[in-house]
């Protein structure tokens, strides 16, 4: 259920980046005039996409992951252990990460709809270095689930770095987990649990108990 939620949410918001060229003043509203972009790109393709895994990830990984900040997104999940990692190690983590990201945030593609999605108004200042979008997903069961987006401005776009659903940072669990395996096993073990697509814990059990 996480991860349907998590695939919906991120999807969203990643086609609506690639739409157009993010206005850094008004996120809430970029994001709500380019839903209707998102359900085009995926209406047509609904079929081909459940049957058809590499479709999926293919889509992800060209509409999604260029408008999450991945490197930003290592540094936090690490923290200090990325200070101590070699060279090597990060970009292998990244690496993993990314792949880890594709594969995670394909599953579920199809069922997007233009029901499942809806951005709330924006409260508070825009901030530029940290502005968040508040949204709701909808789960089959028709219960709303609050989703907010962490983003920053990097300079000509904004760039997704955290999801909160339910008031669980997705960030904040993965450098739980991860500070906690890589101070017993070693930052190699958790690279490797990633390329294994093994690291949905914590906030997954958590949602899903919602």
């Amino acid at each position: 259920m996480m991860r349907k939620i998590l695939t919906t949410a991120f999807f969203t918001l990643g086609l609506a980046f690639a739409a157009q060229a993010a206005e850094p003043t008004d996120p809430e509203k970029f994001v709500r005039e380019t839903a209707e972009n998102v359900l085009q790109q995926i209406d047509g393709k609904r079929e081909e996409i459940r049957n058809n895994q590499e479709v999926a990830e293919d889509i992800i990984e060209k509409s999604l992951l260029p408008h999450v900040d991945v490197d930003y997104i290592s540094r936090l999940v690490l923290a200090r252990h990325w200070r101590s990692a070699s060279e090597e190690q990060r970009e292998a983590f990244q690496d993993a990460f990314y792949d880890f990201l594709v594969k995670s945030y394909s599953s579920g593609l199809a069922e997007f709809t233009d029901e499942s999605f809806n951005v709330l108004p924006l409260r508070g200042e825009i901030d530029q270095r940290r502005t968040i979008v508040q949204t709701e997903v909808k789960r089959d069961n028709g219960q709303s689930v609050p989703v907010a987006f962490t983003l920053r401005w990097t300079g000509d776009s904004w760039k997704l770095y955290d999801v909160i659903i339910e008031g669980i940072s997705y960030v904040r669990n993965y450098r739980t987990d991860f500070n906690t395996e890589i101070e017993q096993k070693g930052i190699d073990a958790v690279i490797e649990r990633l390329r294994e697509g093994k690291a949905d814990v914590g906030v997954e059990s958590d949602v899903a108990k919602g």
